[in-house]
């Protein structure tokens, strides 16, 4: 394992733009807290090239199949926003509850799922009315969402109660739970739905978890304050943000052990993936920024000027 420092390689100042966006893919949505906005990079070009603007301290993010919406959760709207792709602009504000942070979309695009941080329950939304059509109770502070890639199941970090709650997505009841580490966050799974992946914030360390048994089979210490994490190269390494060591932990798969350990910015959070499945892209929150790692070289290859307060928790690329 090593350790690698790398410098700031370039800063795109963002813009904003106003016009019907060209044709590109993909983009990767960005929510700015404090800023009250996202920003919206356009990969190939390798710059930010819009900027919406989004009230109500936007946090998760969740971006439709379809690539044609992006759903932001707003906790001081008590809700989301849904964000049109084309219009580059918000076009609904869905009030949901006050604790709204995570958020994601089933992969047939019917369904939001939203966490509520304070009511310990998730609220799933019909992607077409946006009403509420069911409210499950899950653990104390659910956080980080995902959902498998069957459609079967959705999968909730239960922050305060150190656990994952299985959420079987035909009866929309809770299956089964599992103890993971300290205060979970973020969490991704596999390309097969075989394996969760999830960052304690407060064990340092990230749990693995089975989930056709949902059985912690292992346990991968990481630096200080894991906040989420990706998996890159046909699911053979994992990426893991470290927040307060501002800094990126890779994890071979196959070994799970740490291979690299790669200096971004200042508090990184939300991380994603790009659709090539080698560029992985990390929301710096003190910094402002977005570094874009390549996972296969195990270097930082650029970073990008994005809006005040740069968290993207959630699957934020799209088409």
């Amino acid at each position: 394992m090593f350790f690698i420092k790398y410098p700031v390689v370039a800063l795109f100042v963002a813009t904003t733009c106003f016009t019907a966006p060209l044709i590109a893919a993909p983009f990767a949505y960005i929510s700015n807290q404090l800023d009250d906005s996202v920003s919206i990079i356009d990969s190939e070009l390798g710059k930010v090239v819009a900027s919406v603007s989004v009230p109500g301290k936007p946090a998760g993010i969740a971006v439709a199949p379809s690539g044609d919406k992006v759903y932001v959760s707003t906790p001081e709207a008590k809700g989301f926003a849904v964000i049109d792709v084309k219009k580059r602009a918000v076009i609904a504000q869905v009030v949901v509850s006050e604790g709204a942070l995570g958020i994601a979309i089933s992969p047939d695009g019917l369904r939001i799922f939203v966490a509520d941080w304070y009511n310990n329950k998730v609220d799933v939304v019909d992607t077409t009315s946006l009403t509420i059509i069911k409210t499950i109770a899950v653990g104390e502070s659910p956080s980080g969402l995902v959902v498998s890639p069957d459609n079967h199941w959705l999968y909730v970090a239960n922050r305060l109660s150190n656990s994952v709650s299985k959420i079987n997505l035909s009866t929309l009841s809770v299956a089964n739970t599992v103890q993971v580490g300290k205060h979970p966050f973020g969490l991704t799974i596999d390309s097969r739905g075989e394996k969760l992946y999830i960052a304690n914030v407060q064990s340092d360390d990230v749990t693995v978890v089975e989930t056709r048994r949902l059985l912690n089979v292992a346990t991968i210490k990481v630096h200080a304050l894991p906040y989420a994490t990706a998996l890159a190269l046909n699911d053979s390494r994992l990426l893991v943000t470290n927040q307060d060591d501002g800094s990126v932990s890779i994890i071979d798969i196959e070994t799970l052990k740490e291979i690299a350990v790669l200096e971004v910015g200042n508090k990184p959070e939300g991380i994603a993936t790009h659709p090539d499945d080698r560029h992985v892209y990390v929301a710096n929150w003190f910094d402002n920024t977005v570094s874009i790692i390549d996972a296969k070289t195990l270097k930082v290859i650029n970073t990008l000027k994005t809006g005040k307060g740069s968290r993207g928790f959630g699957q934020f690329f799209g088409k």
